[in-house]
C-alpha cells in the first residue's frame, strides 16, 4: 500500500501509477541515513544517477477521505512536533481526498552518470539494511516486501531489466496479483539516459530534487513505452 505523489493541488492528493525519480532517490537517501536537511548529499544522488522504472504491477487505486486537525497559520509561529500542533488553542479541521495504490510492484534501475561519485555497492548495502524506516510516499505505508538490490552488468537498462528475474516468492506474489503471467509492462526512464529508444513517447513530471528540506522540485522529461514483459 502506498502513494506515488502527483502534484498536490488543494484538497485532492492524487497518485501517479508509478514512483517518480525523487521518490526513489528519497528511499535511497533514507536507507543511507541521509537527513532531509543535508542538501549536498541529496544533490549528489540527484546529479549522480540515471533512473528507470518498470511497472510490473501498477496496483489498484482507491480514495481515502482524510481529515486532520491543524492550527491556523500565523506569521512567525512554527511547531517542532505534531504534539505541539495539537496543543494549540486554534485548531481547525482540514479535509482532503487522498489516492492510494495497493498490490503495486515495481523494478527500479539506477546507474551512475559519467564522472559520478555515487557508489552502487554502498547504495545496495544500505537498501538491504536501511538506517531509517522506508515507506511508499506516506509514513503510514511501509514497504510490503523487503528490497532486493542486485548489481548487474549490462549494456543498457533494458538489458538489466531483462536479466533481473524475480525470486520464487516474488513470482508467486506477481502471479497472485495478475491471476497468471502478464504479457506487457510499462517502462519509463530519464529521457537523456544512454541507450534510450528515441521513438518512445515523452512525458513531463515534476520530480527533480531542487531542495529536499524545502520540499521543492523541478520538471523532468522521461520516455515511456509499453513493452513485452520478457524484453
Amino acid at each position: 500500500m502506498g502513494a506515488c505523489g502527483e502534484i498536490a493541488v488543494g484538497e485532492r492528493r492524487m497518485s501517479w501509477s508509478r514512483p517518480g525519480r525523487s521518490a526513489v532517490l528519497g528511499l535511497v537517501a533514507a536507507a543511507m541515513g541521509i537527513d532531509r536537511a543535508d542538501e549536498g548529499a541529496h544533490q549528489e544522488l540527484e546529479a549522480g544517477l540515471y533512473y528507470a522504472v518498470r511497472t510490473d504491477a501498477p496496483g489498484r487505486p482507491y480514495i481515502d477521505y482524510h481529515t486532520a486537525q491543524t492550527p491556523k497559520a500565523r506569521r512567525g509561529r512554527s511547531f517542532a512536533t505534531r504534539r505541539e500542533e495539537l496543543q494549540a488553542n486554534d485548531l481547525h479541521t482540514v479535509l482532503s481526498s487522498r489516492e492510494w495504490r495497493t498490490d503495486a510492484y515495481f523494478t527500479i534501475s539506477l546507474w551512475p552518470r559519467r564522472d559520478s561519485g555515487v557508489n552502487l555497492d554502498e547504495i545496495a548495502g544500505a537498501l538491504r539494511q536501511p538506517r531509517f524506516v522506508l515507506y511508499l510516499g506516506r509514513k503510514s505505508a511501509p514497504l510490503g516486501l523487503p528490497l532486493d538490490p542486485i548489481i548487474i552488468e549490462a549494456d543498457a537498462f533494458l538489458g538489466a531489466f531483462a536479466m533481473r528475474q524475480p525470486s520464487s516468492r516474488e513470482q508467486e506474489i506477481l502471479d497472485r496479483i495478475h491471476g497468471g503471467s502478464t504479457a506487457e509492462v510499462d517502462v519509463a526512464f530519464d529521457h537523456d539516459a544512454p541507450g534510450a529508444p528515441a521513438e518512445w513517447r515523452l512525458e513531463r513530471r515534476r520530480d527533480v530534487i531542487v531542495s529536499r528540506r524545502r520540499w521543492q522540485f523541478a520538471d523532468r522529461l522521461e520516455r515511456v513505452a509499453t513493452i513485452r514483459a520478457n524484453e
